[in-house]
């Protein structure tokens, strides 16, 4: 149910100097390129035409890099590899490398890692964020006996974010209490209000910055906080609850 193609690879590897590549020539025509960085993306161009560019030959990147056209585009993705460079209509990801100094077994060993080849229409912000979170973390489940008498409903989700250009990115604890920190970030660079529903009833909420200090009052009602995103910014809240499943 996806036009993703993942290739799931295992290597011994005990090479010196090369440096291992995969590229995707692809039907695609643009003078920029877009790589995920952390909470963000960023522009990079696909040409040499400066010193500044050809300086650029590789681009840091996690998730996924993306090379589109107006209505159709082409996205790399991976599980743990960070070195992504795009050159005319290239797509090219370092797999791995074996450099000398200063380890000479740089990298040696056995690795196992999936790289994703997604086509999509429109651009990154139709498909990629999505299928990327997808292939880094993975839905899983478990088939268990049934212990009877729990509290759980058959349908439970902790927490559901009504738009898709904002991800719940993290639920912890707080560090200095037992209130609950959720941060979620807006991740296509757009804005809009943002409604975040939880399962259970809210006590408490608050926003706080991320060292979970300066607390702001935010507008909250018994299951949802609401709030208006900015692109590519990163909010973070504390709430407590009446109960916890």
């Amino acid at each position: 149910h996806t036009a993703r193609v993942d290739f799931v690879t295992k290597v011994d590897w005990h090479e010196k100097k090369p440096l291992l590549k995969v590229a995707f020539p692809v039907s695609v025509r643009s003078q920029k390129a877009t790589y995920e960085i952390q909470f963000s993306a960023i522009e990079r161009s696909t040409h040499g035409n400066t010193d500044w560019d050809r300086a650029r030959f590789e681009v840091t990147g996690h998730k996924w890099a993306d090379l589109s056209e107006g209505d159709f585009g082409v996205s790399l993705l991976n599980d743990c590899k960070y070195g992504y460079d795009v050159r005319g209509n290239v797509l090219r990801l370092s797999l791995l490398r074996s450099p000398i100094s200063p380890d000479p077994h740089a990298d040696e060993g056995e690795h196992e890692f999936i790289y994703a080849i997604l086509p999509h229409a429109g651009t990154w912000r139709t498909e990629t964020v999505k299928e990327a979170f997808e292939l880094n973390v993975p839905l899983r489940s478990s088939l268990v006996a049934n212990h009877g008498g729990g509290s759980l409903p058959n349908v439970y989700a902790f927490a559901f974010v009504d738009v898709d250009h904002v991800i719940l990115n993290t639920v912890k604890r707080c560090e200095d209490s037992d209130e609950i920190v959720v941060r979620l970030y807006e991740a296509h660079g757009t804005r809009g209000p943002v409604t975040v529903t939880f399962a259970n009833p809210i006590k408490r909420a608050v926003e706080c910055d991320l060292m979970e200090e300066n607390e702001q009052p935010v507008e909250w009602n018994k299951y949802s906080i609401r709030f208006y995103a900015k692109p590519f910014e990163i909010r973070t809240f504390k709430v407590a609850f009446e109960s916890l499943y």
